[in-house]
């Protein structure tokens, strides 16, 4: 058989902009993996620094990486993420930010996990979740989950349980590729958008096991900036995203966390108003 056809078990995605700081965390993480079963899928999103050549210099020195790379017009990561999805031939999806470094055996660990796992079990489940670590006081960021092998959805996680800190691991090829985000130009939808769809019929397994290195500032997935431009277009993104998320999971929302149904209903109204008052 041609090995050209065989499709690697991981597809990990790195989207970038002017990341030639930190690119060669995402690139340690990549040669140093103990696991080699993957494809690298790079996207360039127009960066304006020296990004490009490092990308470059790095694939020259590793051609035993099998490794896509795409310069495209800075267009946004969602944009970016998209087109990974669409070429990506693995059956897991792992994303790496340039700025990310994971161990060496986290490959190694979502296969073994994974394939302790029964095809019934693959149906019905999104991924894999783990913990991340604090690169500078090596300690885990944020709470660990109730027990290894754990069986939740990410609103429950967040909202039932209400776990707090940096959550990673990878995802379901074939779901992703069932969820494109929806373009629109101007804006973005969020994140929570694609893991919420998920939480309507797949759980992720989760384990306390630290695999990546937490560096920069995340927000919670339920989180959505107010912006102060009151851009007509992320209006109607508010008014669309928050109705789909108050009328699949509002109640489920109240119940566990009335302060964030008050945020999200908050949020869609202030959009109301904007798009009224313009």
């Amino acid at each position: 058989m041609d090995s050209e056809n065989i499709s690697p078990f991981f597809t990990v995605f790195t989207p970038v902009f002017n990341g030639e700081k930190h690119l060669h965390r995402v690139f340690q993480s990549l040669v140093g993996q103990t696991f080699r079963d993957f494809e690298w899928i790079i996207i360039n999103d127009g960066s304006t620094d020296d990004t490009a050549t490092l990308v470059r210099s790095f694939l020259a020195e590793h051609p035993e990486i099998d490794a896509i790379y795409f310069e495209q017009p800075n267009s946004g990561k969602h944009i970016s993420w998209n087109k990974a999805v669409e070429i990506a031939r693995g059956k897991l999806f792992v994303p790496a930010d340039a700025d990310d470094y994971f161990l060496p055996e986290t490959l190694s660990f979502f296969f073994e996990e994974w394939n302790k796992l029964t095809l019934a079990d693959h149906s019905i489940l999104s991924g894999i979740n783990v913990l991340c670590l604090d690169n500078d006081s090596e300690a885990v960021v944020g709470d660990y989950y109730p027990f290894d092998g754990m069986r939740t959805t990410n609103v429950e996680l967040e909202l039932g349980y209400k776990l707090k800190g940096e959550k990673w691991g990878c995802v379901r090829t074939d779901l992703l590729k069932a969820r494109p985000f929806p373009i629109i130009k101007g804006s973005h939808f969020p994140e929570s958008w694609l893991w919420y769809h998920f939480s309507k019929n797949y759980k992720a397994i989760c384990f306390n096991k630290p695999l990546r290195r937490y560096y920069t500032t995340a927000t919670g997935i339920m989180q959505l900036e107010l912006k102060k431009s009151h851009n007509p277009v992320q209006d109607r993104i508010n008014i669309k995203y928050y109705t789909w998320l108050i009328s699949n999971f509002g109640f489920y929302i109240l119940r566990h966390s009335p302060r964030v149904f008050s945020q999200s209903a908050k949020i869609m109204l202030r959009s109301f108003y904007n798009l009224l008052t313009k």
